[in-house]
């Protein structure tokens, strides 16, 4: 079985389309982990382009973990599965929670569906049952993982291809394409400021929902006080932008940063 893991951002969105314009060889399924938490244009994105991709043959379906619902959760539990940053207050020193939202979220509720088809088809989980593609770009090889079961092996086309992300913007404008915004749950600790202070500037229910988290998950830790942003302080106080005086000038800094650095 082949299967493409698709954050609908720009590289894995790239995949897909290669693949229902038959540059790519087909796939079984399009498999987008939803964390319920992405910014409002990749859900617009996805709904849009989900329909263009099933016409050409692209099977997209759509997983979901089980513990998504992370203010009700977080409010009410000591864990936080989200890289928070950290100060430890008896050592000074700064640190930063351990990752697992991206297990729990996507790594978990992908493999479920993957062995739930391959039951029906009556496979079994031998190794190299499935080929996973990742949408990866050669200027992110370092985040290339093998995949630590052996029933599936992660194949990444646009490495191999030595396509990079500036190569599939242009391949998406050339194929009268959209370019997607970064997909990113919208209080990832691991936002640039540019995204931050973009995310902050367009407001809705994006910001508030990363306002939210932040101070849901503040007094979370005894020996410190968890936030969202490196700078360990509230979101609203950390980031600042010129509407906030009343300006409305751009800064050379606020030209949106669309790195990755979660491994889907």
């Amino acid at each position: 079985m082949r299967i493409l893991s698709l954050g609908w951002g720009v590289q894995s969105w790239t995949l897909a389309a290669m693949i229902a314009t038959r540059e790519l060889p087909p796939i079984d399924y399009a498999i987008h982990a939803d964390t319920t938490h992405e910014a409002s244009g990749t859900y617009h994105h996805a709904r849009e382009w989900t329909p263009w991709l099933e016409d050409r043959g692209v099977k997209v379906v759509t997983v979901r973990g089980k513990r998504t619902d992370v203010l009700e959760q977080w409010r009410n539990s000591s864990s936080v599965m989200i890289p928070a940053f950290t100060p430890d207050r008896k050592t000074g020193k700064h640190g930063q929670v351990r990752r697992q939202c991206t297990y729990e979220w996507k790594i978990m509720p992908i493999r479920a569906f993957i062995r739930n088809r391959l039951k029906e088809r009556h496979l079994r989980m031998t190794p190299g049952a499935v080929t996973s593609l990742q949408g990866i770009s050669l200027d992110e090889y370092q985040r290339m993982r093998d995949s630590d079961v052996a029933y599936i092996v992660n194949e990444y086309p646009l490495v191999e291809a030595r396509i990079t992300r500036k190569d599939c913007i242009s391949w998406l404008e050339s194929h009268c394409l959209p370019v997607p915004p970064k997909s990113a749950c919208t209080f990832c600790p691991y936002h640039g400021l540019a995204a931050w202070k973009t995310l902050k500037r367009q407001g809705g229910q994006d910001w508030t929902e990363a306002v939210a988290v932040d101070e849901a998950i503040r007094d979370k830790r005894p020996i410190g006080d968890l936030f969202v942003h490196p700078a360990r302080r509230p979101l609203e106080e950390a980031i600042r932008i010129p509407e906030d005086v009343g300006a409305t000038q751009l800064s050379l800094d606020d030209v949106p940063c669309d790195g990755g650095s979660c491994f889907v």
